[in-house]
């Protein structure tokens, strides 16, 4: 789902088979401008911006082209444990699993994964003996209040959030009871992802401003982040905050607990971009999509967030087929 904002999307553009139009309920979406054959290759996202794979899969899943080891296509190399034996670790990190050789030197290559699992994932395993609530944040709806949970209570919400972070004293007294766990901890492990992104790609662009100062001659240099992928073309994207929180009320406080856990968990180099966490929530309904087993697509093994594929809103009577490649 798209933003209906009239901003031109230039990983988008010129396009043969399609261009963008603003609708009424689905803010910008592409529309086809000829008649496209069946199996035509009408675009490729090459990498999420931000992705998680469930903890129960990953040894299963390859953390660079999300293979499935125990697909039915699976190649017989796997062996009847059904997962995958190459693995990169390291002491304190999440060991990350592949289907080959190849995909794992692709992965070691990416500074972002690198950035990303050299922080001590062991400390976000954290224990104790109550499960806080956030009685100070949420706010109920007002009598007589229609549609439930409104945008001036969200804001209000995440403000008293703010308030809670930017005290060092509350937050490490609240931090000391918060207990992370199971598909928080999973969304919280995908915010983490997009928060290294945008680091990352705010990184690529400051060296690429300094070598095009230096040499503005060769033309050839490519060190620009992921267009198709970067926190500005996800900034793009429709917010559906609102319509999720009303519809999910329950979301609103978790979405308070993982921001606070990032606030403290994350290196204090990463902690500046801590607003990442709301932005990115605000989108991911509606413009995330599972990654799943492959074969019946029975098993949804994760999640990611594809910018560019999410203006194809599959609102057509012969919708296109996303596929995965190896």
């Amino acid at each position: 789902m798209s933003s209906s904002t009239s901003a031109p999307v230039p990983l988008l553009e010129g396009s043969s088979f399609f261009r963008i139009r603003t609708t009424s309920y689905g803010g910008r979406s592409l529309f086809a401008i000829c008649d496209i054959e069946p199996g035509t290759l009408i675009h490729s996202s090459k990498s999420p911006f931000a992705h998680v794979i469930y903890k129960d899969y990953r040894k299963e899943v390859c953390a660079q082209c999300f293979t499935y080891s125990a697909s039915d296509q699976a190649p017989p190399t796997v062996g009847l444990s059904r997962t995958w034996n190459i693995k990169w670790s390291r002491e304190g990190a999440t060991t990350a699993w592949f289907c080959s050789d190849v995909c794992k030197d692709i992965w070691e290559c990416d500074e972002m994964l690198k950035e990303q699992l050299g922080n001590n994932s062991n400390r976000w395993r954290i224990k104790s003996r109550s499960r806080p609530c956030f009685p100070v944040l949420i706010m109920s709806p007002r009598n007589g209040m229609t549609g439930g949970i409104g945008k001036g209570t969200i804001d209000a919400a995440w403000e008293r959030a703010e308030a809670l972070v930017a005290s060092r004293a509350d937050l490490a007294l609240f931090y000391s009871t918060l207990h992370i766990e199971g598909m928080e901890l999973e969304i919280a492990r995908s915010l983490a992802a997009a928060i290294v992104r945008r680091y990352c790609d705010e990184r690529s662009q400051a060296s690429s401003s300094d070598l095009k100062a230096v040499d503005t001659l060769d033309s050839t240099r490519n060190n620009e982040p992921r267009s198709d992928e970067s926190w500005a073309q996800l900034l793009r994207l429709q917010t559906s905050e609102a319509c999720n929180i009303q519809t999910r009320p329950y979301m609103l406080t978790a979405y308070l607990r993982i921001y606070v856990f990032l606030s403290n968990a994350l290196p204090k180099h990463l902690r500046r971009y801590i607003s990442t966490v709301r932005e990115v929530l605000s989108r991911d309904t509606g413009n995330a999509f599972g990654i799943w087993d492959g074969d019946r697509r029975d098993e949804m093994m994760g999640w990611g967030i594809w910018v560019s594929a999410s203006y194809f809103n599959h609102s057509a009577s012969e919708s296109p087929a996303k596929l995965t490649y190896e």
